[in-house]
């Protein structure tokens, strides 16, 4: 059988040799040809462009990093759908939104051709193993048909529905992996300060009911090493994180913790440290403790934006709306809205003082552009009992 995998990153490279391990003939393709020239260095075929791949492949695997880059794989006239075979089965194992696994789904069937959202969990050290978790959404009876495929890289491997199912329980999982990585920094964080000895509180809570994968995997390979090359990147958690709140949005289930975690995480990664591994939340955690110590604890500041100039609010409202998910996002902004008589907006922001939240109200493009003028207040929230 002749297989191909589109994307040889840390995860894929990995997969791509299992594949071939196990005896599948398998060509690689990748945005960059060091890594073709690498995978070709291990045995594998490469030189086939994507519209070639779905010629002449029996199954095409894609483990991408991002949505925009698996849409452009297989869509458009150079895609993989547009140029495949009768036959040919395509399995994406990126992580997504489960609407764009279903379009793609949607898109393969109207092409006569069959589609698999498989995303996949366990790391790059379960990559290397071939002991990933593998969740399948899409039709049965094609799952049955590659499923020694999917047994190159994975262990567990679970059929869980129809299209979108696999990526909507892989955002599921990735929700859980940010609040426990986030649970992992607070708890050493905390250790640290009440001046325990990091190995002899893992030990116990490794034997505790606060026992996680999340847990082991960041103490033992990377907080406990002092090292934070990633394994998995903290921007693609945060782009994961992003995806399960708008997966929460979209089916009304209020994500609390998950929503506090993804802002988190976003302005963790807004401040440098998206190219650390996601262990690398830990870091991050000393360091606010540390500035919030020097600087104290961050106040709320109630922010009235009067109206100036009605024709200049409609025309940056578009930019001061994405300024303001920009800052939601970071952690910095609390709530906003607007008062329906048109006098203007309320924002309230986070902030160690005044001076930094007028800092950050001075680049709303509103203000900038004399849309609004602004007015600050520091306020104390009260709230009321429910």
């Amino acid at each position: 059988m002749k297989v191909g995998f589109v994307g040889l990153g840390n995860m894929g490279f990995p997969m791509a040799l299992n594949l071939m391990k196990a005896g599948f003939e398998v060509y690689g393709k990748n945005r960059s040809q060091g890594k073709e020239q690498e995978f070709e260095a291990k045995g594998g075929r490469t030189g086939l462009s994507l519209a070639e791949l779905a010629l002449q492949m029996d199954v095409i695997l894609t483990c991408l990093p991002l949505p925009s880059d698996v849409e452009s794989v297989y869509s458009g006239a150079e895609g993989l759908i547009a140029n495949a075979r009768k036959g040919l089965v395509l399995i994406d194992c990126s992580t997504v939104s489960p609407t764009l696994s279903r379009e793609l789904h949607a898109q393969a069937s109207e092409a006569g051709i069959d589609f698999l959202d498989a995303p996949v969990s366990g790391g790059t050290t379960g990559a290397e193993a071939g002991t990933l978790s593998v969740m399948v959404g899409g039709r049965e009876d094609v799952f049955n048909r590659v499923h020694n495929v999917l047994s190159a890289f994975g262990k567990s491997i679970s059929f869980v529905g129809d299209a979108g199912s696999g990526s909507a329980v892989k955002l599921i999982n990735q929700l859980m992996v940010g609040i426990h990585t986030l649970a992992v920094g607070e708890a050493y964080a905390l250790a640290q300060q009440a001046g325990l000895d990091s190995d002899t509180l893992f030990g116990i809570l490794n034997n505790s009911f606060a026992q996680s994968k999340i847990m082991e995997r960041h103490y033992t390979q990377f907080i406990a090493k002092e090292s934070y090359q990633p394994g998995f990147a903290l921007k693609l958690l945060a782009k994961d994180m992003n995806l399960a709140a708008d997966m929460g949005a979209e089916s009304q289930v209020r994500l609390h913790a998950g929503k506090r975690a993804q802002a988190l995480i976003n302005q963790a990664v807004l401040e440098g440290y998206g190219d650390t591994d996601m262990s690398g939340m830990y870091k991050y955690q000393l360091t606010e403790d540390r500035n919030r110590r020097e600087s104290g604890e961050r106040k709320h500041f109630a922010v009235f934006l009067p109206m100036i100039d009605m024709e200049k609010s409609v025309q940056y409202r578009a930019e001061h709306l994405q300024f303001l998910a920009d800052n939601r996002a970071a952690g910095r902004l609390h709530a906003n809205g607007r008062f329906v008589d048109g006098a203007g907006g309320l924002v309230i922001y986070r902030g160690a003082s005044l001076e930094e939240v007028e800092s950050l109200v001075k680049q709303d493009p509103y203000v900038k552009f004399g849309a609004r003028g602004y007015e600050i207040h520091e306020w104390e929230i009260v709230v009321a009992d429910n």
